[in-house]
């Protein structure tokens, strides 16, 4: 008889790592793995729904002890803390789906709720060996019933499995008996037409019971982006998707963009641009010991004063100058040169400054003896051991930006913090959308247009990396594309592999050319949250999220946003958009996502639009306050228009009362830039 199969059990549940007394589902897999022959349980072990702890203690099972069969039980369910799957399925080099379908099938038998369980199987190559064989692993549901029910269902072909993918044996006894197997009947379980009763509403796939309910999808499943393999003539007439008003697009925005992970960076040049992830304490007392904040000599008061009382003028007199740093306090008579910032030798408790001094005898070009013209205090010109900054004392909060200006980096450094825990940057993967747009170093036709149409050059992604790298951002430049799925899927593919954020100028209306919608949806499985919002300019402006790779670390959706491709409209919607979105990821605080708002008077009248309109201005100061200057024609194709543009108007849709914002008036005007110095 062979070697019974090695297994470790793994119980995944934050209740049972707290207290392990409540952990039933791990006693009854090892019982059932007891019973049978082929099967020694030798390491079992109970963790949280930690997902870094779980795959290393799986990976240890597997690549340090050898173990050939691990079962996992709990996490596998929809459940925020369920994260046993996404855990382990980094360590599976080769997937058993027909395992994870024998499981589900069986769950279904019993109950419609195994729908939702999220079951992976599959092999673990052993590393050191080489010879393609490893370790089995099986994830099982948390309930003890279930789990139970799961490891049954396997149990008559779990010693073929284990025999060719750990042992790396030939099977040829088990392929004999499935050449013999009886095809007319069926292996699958039939489907329980029963009601479920009580006790088998508990759920069999999740770590967890819940109240179950017959599940209702918030949106479709159907994509509604236009099917591009249709003829064009058979093409959408009418954009499918509903127009949403700007502070709805900005909240779905902000629901579905997540925050960076934490890292600790050294403090120098390149944290600025980051965002603190948590409070900056100081650990030590600055200054350090007492020191001077002048020039001039150090001394002791007391002495000072005694010789001015035995003599006729106020003036302390002649004293000697030392200008090494003394390890003990100096005799009488002598004094201490000393420079801004140094600390006082022991002993001195006042600096007299260097103005009210005179020199009366030198010696080889130095100073030998000077004359006290003054008389100073205790403490003059003395800062006090931890009067700037005390051990303790918070000085730059989680959410501070560290900009360039140098204030929190030289804060830093005052304080000695040699490293600091920020949020890791976005990084922005930028792209161009069109055949017949070229590089505007390209004298060339474009290369993706077989016309013979004049090309246009590409502002726009130009555009875009250079306000991302002067905001301090990661920019992925995937330059211009033409109008082709293929094309189109392939660098959404490389944004959403290598970035965190994709942005897209173009491609987003209803031409025969625009692709990114379909592909988003048809090809990438992704989720467009708006398609159209009710803004001038901007209005197909479109953002959608791309589920992240099942094998990645991080399983935060990747965001997509397509921006129209007219100038103005993509400069306008990435300030009021996309920006908002990356200051949140990025570590900010809630008050921080948007750009600021301020009141300015208008200097001309400007007309309103049935939609809200962002109306480009320059903002200068005056001595009335702020004030907006049109840059003169709105289209949103006229680039001309951004030059030098620091504020976006806010004005509201036009009623039947009001037509126009009139010169004068005041109206709210979103800062995207410096203001420049004030006019006369």
């Amino acid at each position: 008889m062979p070697e019974p199969y090695s297994v470790a059990v793994l119980v995944v549940s934050d209740t049972a790592a707290a207290t392990p007394s409540t952990d039933l589902s791990g006693p009854a897999l090892r019982e059932l793995l007891h019973s049978h022959p082929g099967f020694n349980v030798v390491q079992q072990a109970i963790l949280p729904d930690d997902k870094s702890r779980i795959y290393d203690q799986v990976k240890r099972w597997c690549d340090t002890e050898g173990i050939e069969l691990v079962l996992t039980s709990g996490g596998t369910g929809f459940g925020i803390r369920d994260l046993t799957p996404e855990a382990l399925t980094p360590l599976i080099d080769k997937h058993a789906p027909g395992l994870v379908i024998q499981m589900i099938n069986t769950s279904l038998s019993i109950t419609p709720f195994a729908s939702i369980a999220r079951p992976v199987a599959g092999i673990h190559l052993n590393a050191r060996v080489q010879d393609g064989t490893g370790t089995m692993i099986i994830t099982l549901p948390g309930s003890p019933k279930g789990a139970k029910e799961n490891l049954q269902s396997l149990l008559k072909v779990l010693p073929h499995a284990l025999e060719l993918s750990t042992r790396g044996g030939s099977g040829k006894a088990v392929h004999k008996e499935l050449g013999n197997t009886d095809r007319t009947k069926s292996v699958v379980p039939s489907l329980s037409t029963e009601p479920v009763v009580a006790e088998e509403r508990k759920h069999r796939g999740c770590g967890h019971d819940h109240g179950h309910h017959a599940p209702k999808p918030r949106t479709g499943n159907q994509p509604l982006s236009q099917d591009p393999s249709r003829s064009v003539a058979k093409r959408q007439r009418a954009s499918p998707y509903p127009m949403v008003e700007y502070g709805e697009a900005l909240s779905l925005i902000f629901d579905h963009t997540p925050v960076t992970s934490i890292e600790t960076m050294p403090t120098d040049e390149h944290l600025i641009g980051h965002v603190l992830a948590q409070d900056v304490v100081s650990d030590v007392n600055i200054p350090m010991r007492p020191s001077t904040n002048v020039d001039g000599y150090a001394v002791r008061c007391e002495p000072l004063r005694r010789r001015v009382k035995h003599q006729t003028t106020d003036k302390p007199g002649v004293y000697r100058v030392e200008i090494e740093y003394p390890s003990s306090p100096l005799p009488e008579g002598s004094i201490y040169r000393i420079n801004t910032g140094a600390p006082l030798p022991p002993g001195m408790d006042s600096v007299i400054m260097v103005e009210d001094t005179q020199v009366t005898s030198t010696e080889n070009d130095e100073e030998r003896e000077v004359e006290l013209l003054a008389q100073v205090d205790p403490g003059e010109n003395v800062r006090n051991l931890g009067s700037d900054v005390k051990v303790g004392e918070k000085v730059l909060e989680q959410g501070n930006y560290i900009s360039g200006v140098g204030g929190e980096l030289g804060t830093l450094a005052f304080i000695v913090k040699r490293s600091a825990k920020v949020h890791r940057k976005p990084i922005v993967a930028v792209l161009s959308t069109g055949n017949e747009l070229v590089n505007i170093q390209d004298t060339s036709k474009p290369k993706h247009s077989t016309s013979s149409l004049s090309a246009i050059i590409d502002s726009n992604r130009p555009s875009l990396i250079q306000i991302l790298r002067s905001l301090h951002f990661q920019v992925l430049d995937l330059g211009i594309i033409g109008d082709t799925m293929a094309e189109t899927v392939a660098a959404l593919k490389k944004g959403k592999e290598k970035a965190d954020v994709t942005v897209t100028t173009g491609g987003t209306s209803m031409g025969v050319g625009d692709l990114l919608k379909p592909c988003i949806e048809r090809e990438l499985g992704g989720t467009v949250h708006f398609g159209r919002v009710a803004i001038k300019p901007g209005k197909p402006t479109t953002f959608a999220t791309l589920p992240a790779h099942p094998m990645a670390p991080n399983q935060d959706p990747k965001l997509v946003f397509a921006l129209p491709g007219n100038p103005a409209s993509a400069l306008v919607t990435f300030f009021i958009f996309v920006l908002p979105a990356l200051r949140k990821m990025q570590g900010r605080r809630k008050s921080e996502w948007e750009l600021p708002r301020v009141p300015v008077v208008l200097n001309s009248t400007v007309p309103l639009d049935p939609r809200p309109e962002y109306h480009r201005v320059w903002v200068r100061p005056t001595t009335q306050g702020l004030k907006a200057f049109s840059t003169g024609g709105q289209r949103s194709s006229r680039t001309v228009s951004l030059a030098g543009v620091n504020g976006l108007l806010e004005l509201p849709s036009e009623t039947k009362d009001e037509k126009e914002k009139k010169q004068g008036e005041t109206v709210m005007c979103v800062l995207v830039g410096e203001i420049g110095s004030s006019l006369a």
